[in-house]
């Protein structure tokens, strides 16, 4: 350990090396667990798409292709909030980024709620996934900034165990609102009231203050951080500048140049390809899984939903364990290889008998839904933490921006196909493209990011970073 985190006499260190020299205490547990509720409430926005369905189709008559329609409406605002993050993070800061897109939010789903038409549904969804994905983009690169380098991957996948929770809220409450769309926005407007009132709380990344020159307010952030994990912490310490601004032209063109120019290209890939897989099945799977194991039935199993949800959580409870372990080729490994052989086993379980195929597609279902996070959460972890300080936000904006487009041009390709194709069909065709997405992903891996520092700025930079403060 450096010779103080109690007293730097003085010395110079940089701002990682004193996150890395923080003892964890109660400030990192109170981290994970707001920001683990904050993902719960960001996944009742997103997961409660494909439960709106029933209730649109109820009060409006919506077909197959205009459901694809409302599904692409969120991706798109989504892919445009994503485009605007990296602006307001880098221009604003991540807190006041976080507090804007929150309340923005929380206004457009209420207003959401009111909607009288179709058309004005879209037009709201669109705008309140915007503000959405501005939020959401800046929430990763946030907390990732106050982690220190061990166990910084059990730390990342640990707020992910937000997601199911929040997924599971979703499924309760539309069997409990008896697929009353409105309440289900309802449900998401008041959530993310709630979790405005959070942002107002937390404190600015420390990263990102020193990136900026916001030398004196990064150590007050670092003093409390200290004084609430019980240790003392000398403000004479300098804290090292690695770069001038984290939206500098510069910062942007080193993206597509140099030593990013391989990870960028990686990132773009990885994430079309989760667009092809995921998303497709977080959309689209209720339905399949319903036309898979009770045809003759129109409601939505959501006990058996439920069920696999399930598996998701405990799937993200063994990568906390394991996540570090295994590293992010590992995650992705499970991600795709794993998951797309269980889908195709549960697309072969249609030639069974009936008692032995509810039997087999319910433990393949939970199983497949337990490999979900770990190439999602694997991609989230490899772009925080492949990119510095300066261009950590725009690199996973852009990835975003990429994953849904993409899922826009996919969701409205497979609505026209949806009613034409089994769903054993489609589980084929998902396995198929996560095993070939698997191939893609081990060929273009520049890098393993697991268990290394993150960085502060390029190679470039870093060598000219010697100004103190």
């Amino acid at each position: 350990m450096h010779k103080g985190y109690n007293s730097c006499d003085g010395s110079s260190l940089t701002i990682g090396q004193v996150l890395d020299e923080l003892p964890f205490g109660s400030f990192h547990i109170g981290h994970i667990l707001w920001t683990t509720t904050a993902v719960a409430i960001f996944a009742i926005h997103s997961e409660m798409t494909p439960y709106m369905f029933p209730g649109l189709q109820m009060q409006f008559g919506a077909d197959k292709d205009e459901l694809s329609t409302y599904a692409a409406a969120y991706q798109a605002g989504c892919a445009f909030g994503a485009l605007l993050a990296p602006v307001l993070a880098d221009k604003l800061g991540r807190k006041p980024t976080l507090v804007f897109a929150t309340a923005v939010t929380t206004l457009l789903n209420y207003a959401s709620a009111s909607a009288t038409s179709f058309n004005m549904i879209l037009v709201l969804r669109t705008l309140g996934s915007a503000s959405w994905g501005i939020a959401y983009s800046a929430l990763g690169p946030w907390y990732v900034e106050f982690l220190p380098t061990a166990a910084r991957g059990a730390m990342l996948a640990a707020i992910t165990l937000g997601w199911p929770v929040g997924r599971g809220a979703v499924i309760v409450s539309s069997d409990v609102f008896d697929n009353n769309w409105q309440k289900m926005q309802l449900l998401s407007a008041v959530s993310m009231g709630v979790l405005l009132l959070g942002t107002c709380l937390i404190y600015e990344s420390p990263r990102y203050l020193v990136a900026t020159g916001r030398i004196e307010e990064a150590k007050a952030v670092l003093a409390d951080l200290h004084r609430r994990n019980g240790k003392q912490w000398s403000s004479d310490c300098r804290l090292r500048i690695a770069t001038a601004s984290s939206t500098d032209e510069r910062s942007w063109q080193e993206l597509f140049n140099g030593e990013f120019l391989p990870k960028i290209r990686f990132c773009l890939i990885l994430f079309s390809l989760l667009s092809m897989t995921t998303i497709m099945i977080d959309t689209w799977g209720p339905m399949l899984f319903q036309n898979l194991m009770f045809p003759d039935d129109n409601a939505l199993p959501r006990a058996l939903l439920m069920i696999f949800n399930v598996g998701d959580f405990c799937g993200l409870v063994v990568s906390v364990l394991v996540v570090d372990f295994i590293g992010r080729r590992g995650s992705f490994a499970v991600g795709f290889f794993f998951q797309g052989t269980l889908l195709l086993g549960l697309a072969g379980t249609h030639v069974l008998n009936d008692a032995a195929r509810l039997y087999l597609q319910s433990i393949l279902g939970a199983v497949s839904a337990s490999c979900r996070g770990f190439a999602w959460e694997g991609a989230i972890m490899w772009v925080l933490e492949a990119f510095p300080t300066t261009l950590r936000t725009a690199a996973l904006s852009l990835s975003r921006v990429v994953m849904h487009s993409m899922a826009i041009i996919t969701l409205k390709v497979s609505a026209q196909c949806l009613s034409s194709l089994p769903a054993f069909t489609w589980l084929q065709l998902l396995g198929c493209t996560s095993l070939v997405g698997g191939v893609i992903v081990f060929l273009c891996n520049p890098a393993e990011s697991a268990c290394k520092p993150l960085m502060e700025g390029s190679s470039v930079t870093a060598k000219d970073a010697g100004s103190q403060a």
